[in-house]
């Protein structure tokens, strides 16, 4: 790669970063504004509720494109045959989930012992077949690295939907609000990449391409089975043993966690596994890149994590309101997972950049097993035991997957944990200070003002620390920004 070549590169992958951060600020800010309504026109149950039939249609959405997506971005030459084949699998595979799911409808209810659950189940079901139209064109702006353009459909269709789901709540329509809101946005998501996009699939239906993507396919479509079950397995056990409102609660608080691990880490992910193939022979370049990037990561997650764990408190009463402070313990030891889930989402680019899709399967299936092990020894303590399980489980699962993935190439654990040593320790004593403010804060102050005051003091402590400590990631940050606005 020439150096004009490197230049237009880090432009291109620093571009699309930026401009998914922004979309995905707006869009999440958006649609968690949109959710914390909706949780309080609703309630635990009837969320928790959705959430007992999105356990299997989020499972079955994995096999939509069979992992062919993920290996059309991969792979670095592809002909039009590669893309109209998978094309018309995928459109195949989900009208053939739809049926599948309108016919498991009575088993999923039986299942719940919730008879409710058959005409949801049903409904739900198109979204497969609905959103297989669109992934193509989507894995093609991928490829161009254009998210501006991917950033803005996101944006629209989730303004949409949720404009539906907040007006049909209001009109009485209950759970039926949000199975509104999920199909409207995936036809509004399909449909937007369909007008922006100029690519129309031809009637090709080449088996030869489709084996060239099989063997990479495979191995991811095997490891993502069993991650979705390691991260969805709680939902299933708290839906069956526990209920809709525990489920509730406990879906709620997760969501909340995972705001900024897929809004920032998971964000800047999708932009470097294609960045990371363009690039996947030059394993000591990649290591720069990935130990910049969870720098970074780290200097916005690591804070907003430890300040939700200790403000967790006013923060749910305030936002969500007293009929879910159940899920105030529940999020303080969820906040630790997403610490950690923020840097681990890097993991698997490293996997894939490199090839060995088949490593990360038999590393996840370990991990997976074991997870759902501690899952179910924790469900007997109720949601906050299983909480409390995940996340000791996650800690050390954490640690056996950072130290394979950063092996491939040519990187170790001490590497990666001095590299967020500043960061972390900044966050560390921004959280000590402020749960010292908590503390002498009198019980006569409100709920909205405790969270207002821990929240200033915490983000003006933290600004000070990695300003005053020159913080690597805060710099590097700082002087992106200064070169993006032309400041100096």
């Amino acid at each position: 790669m020439t150096e004009s070549d490197s230049s237009s590169f880090r432009q291109r992958t620093l571009s699309g970063i930026g401009w998914t951060l922004a979309s995905n600020v707006a869009r999440q800010v958006l649609g968690f504004s949109i959710g914390i309504l909706l949780a309080r026109l609703l309630g635990p149950e009837v969320l928790g509720l959705i959430g007992l039939v999105t356990v299997f249609t989020g499972f079955a959405a994995i096999y939509a494109d069979l992992g062919l997506g993920a290996a059309l971005v991969q792979r670095s030459e592809l002909t039009e045959k590669h893309f109209s084949s998978v094309f018309w699998v995928n459109l195949i595979g989900g009208a053939i989930l739809t049926l599948l799911f309108a016919a498991a409808s009575p088993a999923i209810a039986w299942f719940y012992e919730e008879p409710v659950l058959i005409p949801i189940t049903l409904a739900l079901s198109f979204n497969f077949v609905i959103a297989s139209t669109g992934i193509i064109h989507g894995v093609r702006l991928t490829r161009a690295l254009d998210f501006k353009t991917l950033a803005i459909v996101d944006l629209a269709s989730t303004g949409a939907s949720g404009l539906v789901a907040v007006v049909m709540a209001l009109q009485g329509f209950e759970v039926w609000s949000l199975v509104g809101q999920a199909i409207s946005q995936n036809v509004l998501r399909a449909g937007l990449l369909w007008i922006v996009s100029s690519w129309r699939p031809t009637r090709t239906l080449d088996l030869n391409a489709l084996k060239d993507l099989m063997g990479f396919s495979a191995n991811l479509l095997g490891f993502t089975t069993l991650n979705y079950w390691t991260r969805n397995g709680d939902n299933l056990l708290i839906g069956k043993v526990l209920g809709s409102s525990a489920l509730g609660l406990y879906g709620k608080a997760y969501s909340t966690m995972l705001f900024p691990v897929q809004n920032i880490s998971g964000q800047i992910s999708r932009v470097i596994f294609p960045a990371f193939s363009k690039i996947q022979d030059d394993h000591a370049r990649i290591s720069r890149v990935y130990l910049q990037m969870t720098r970074v990561i780290a200097l916005i997650t690591f804070p907003m994590m430890a300040g939700v764990a200790v403000v967790s408190e006013p923060f749910v009463l305030v936002l969500f309101g007293s009929e879910w402070a159940g899920m105030i313990d529940v999020l303080r030891v969820l906040s630790l997972i997403g610490l950690m889930q923020s840097i681990g989402t890097l993991n698997g680019n490293l996997f894939l950049a490199t090839g060995r899709a088949d490593l990360q399967f038999r590393v996840g299936g370990t991990v997976g097993v074991l997870g759902l092990g501690a899952i179910a020894i924790g469900l007997q303590w109720g949601i906050l035991g299983v909480a409390i399980a995940y996340a000791t489980f996650s800690f050390c699962a954490l640690w056996v997957q950072v130290h394979i993935a950063v092996s491939l190439v040519g990187l170790g654990v001490t590497a990666v944990v001095r590299n967020l040593a500043s960061v972390t320790a900044a966050a560390g004593v921004m959280a000590l200070l402020v749960l010292g403010v908590a503390q002498v804060t009198p019980e006569t102050v409100p709920q909205w003002g405790r969270l207002a005051s821990q929240v200033t003091v915490g983000a003006m402590t933290y600004l000070a620390l990695v300003h005053i400590a020159k913080v690597p990631a805060y710099l590097e940050v700082r002087d992106l920004i200064r070169e993006k606005t032309g400041r100096r």
